[in-house]
Formats: C-alpha cells, structure tokens, sequence
C-alpha cells in the first residue's frame, strides 16, 4: 500500500493523502473513496483523522482520497472550507486518476464514494447535492452534523456555527440553510446515515431528523445506530460503526445496498 501527498491548490491546506491498493490484489477498474475528517470544522483537527480507514480501504483493494481542507484558525471559514471540499472532489478526475493510473491501477470514476465523520459528515453530504462536473455513487455519513439550522430555529446559539458561518442563525439564516444537509433534500444521491446512540456531541436525533427529512423528499437514504456507541466509536478499529462503515464503502456498486436496491425494484414495479 503507497501514500503519497498531492496538492489540489496552492495554500498549505489544499491538499490530500492518496492511498494506492497493491496492485497485485487489483483486478479492473476500481472505485475511489474520498474521506472527509471532522473535528468542528477547525483548525486543531486534520486528516490524520481519516488517516487509518483510508488506509484499511486501501489494503482492501480501493484507491482513497484523505483529504485537507481550509478550517477554521487554518485559512478559512465557510467559503473557503466549501470551495476547498468541491475543488477536492474535482482533484479526483484530474488527479487522483492519474496519479493511480501511473502507478497501474485504473479508477471506475462512476463509482466515487464519499465519507465524513462529524463535521466531515456535513461537508460530504453537502457536497453530494451540489453541481458538479461528476456526481458521487453513494455517502456514508458517520455521526454526521447534518442539522445546522433547527438550533437556531429554536432560538438556541451555538458557537462553532456562529464562528463557521461569521453571523449568529438570525443574521444569515440562508447561509445556514444553503449549508445544513436536512435543509437541502432532495439530493439525489444515496445517503447511509450511520450514529452512535450515546453520541453526546452530535445527538442521534440529528441522523433521525435528516433520515425522516430525506425520505420524505423522496431521497434514497438508510439510517442505521448503534447501540451504546458514541461519537468517536468511527474511529476506533474495534466497533461495529468502524466496521460497518467498512462494509459499506466496499461494496462492489450502489445496487448492493439494500435499500437502494429495494428502492429501484419499486421504480421498475410501477
């Protein structure tokens, strides 16, 4: 398994680790994942985060895209840090491909999947409803902050939002919208909602909320919890988030999760 560093922009947070499979375990074309780290959007949290499931991915045979970003105390806020997530995406034709192909592996760029813990979760559903030149296949958001508006709502300030978005909810209530998951359904894109039920950073009610919002939009979405698990239950090898988020982002295409399989059936029937 090869790591390198590849730079998607010129500041000193544009850029990402790709980890390469061994080429000896890859047949055909083979699907990329991009991981999205969290930690609150700031700048004490980086992509040594997603440094062990990249690398896990990578040993089973995927092509992995860990990747930085402007943060906060790091470059940026919420401009920055979203035209950062998409120019990363963009980086994976442009790129990351190339960069496989010279090392004899051939990436299936219709077969993208997107990955984010916590606030990474945020960024990798966002980024999956936006226009870009590709769509991803499918998202896997573990302990996603898929909310950002309900707190405000409620007339409740919370101050990481505050500092990512630079206003309180009151005084941007659209920038809050046009970046919060829930208020952007429907997206078009499968979505595995993964959460802990002892997560007491981000509630499970927050992956509820956005499950229930999806579908009710008509999105493709599966919520799944766990049991006792709390939020960082994604980044400890021994959990069953751990390895459920492993099982998903290797499966061999969309259709083999259940409920977009059971979703297509439904279409076909009617």
């Amino acid at each position: 398994m090869a790591r390198t560093k590849i730079a998607y922009g010129p500041h000193s947070q544009q850029f990402g680790h790709v980890f390469l499979p061994d080429t000896a375990a890859v047949t055909g074309p083979v699907p990329v994942v991009m991981v999205v780290h969290g930690g609150s959007w700031h700048a004490r949290y980086g992509l040594t985060l997603g440094t062990a499931l990249a690398a896990e991915l990578a040993r089973r045979g995927l092509v992995v895209w860990n990747v930085e970003y402007r943060r906060l105390g790091a470059g940026g806020a919420w401009p920055e840090m979203s035209a950062d997530i998409v120019a990363a995406f963009e980086a994976i034709t442009t790129l990351v491909a190339p960069h496989a192909r010279q090392a004899g592996i051939d990436v299936d760029l219709d077969r993208i999947r997107l990955v984010g813990h916590s606030a990474g979760g945020q960024l990798a559903v966002w980024l999956a409803g936006e226009t870009t030149s590709r769509r991803p296949e499918f998202v896997v958001s573990q302990a996603g902050a898929l909310d950002l508006v309900s707190a405000g709502e409620r007339g409740r300030r919370v101050e990481q939002f505050e500092l990512l978005f630079g206003a309180p909810y009151d005084g941007a209530p659209e920038t809050y919208r046009s970046a919060s998951p829930m208020h952007r359904v429907p997206i078009g894109v499968p979505v595995v909602v993964l959460h802990g039920d002892a997560d007491e950073q981000v509630p499970v009610s927050v992956a509820r909320r956005y499950a229930e919002a999806a579908r009710a939009a008509g999105d493709p979405v599966s919520d799944e919890e766990f049991d006792g698990e709390d939020h960082v239950a994604f980044l400890n090898r021994t959990t069953r988030a751990w390895a459920r988020s492993l099982e998903l982002l290797t499966v061999d295409s969309a259709a083999d999760l259940g409920f977009v399989a059971d979703l297509q059936a439904r279409s076909a029937g009617e």
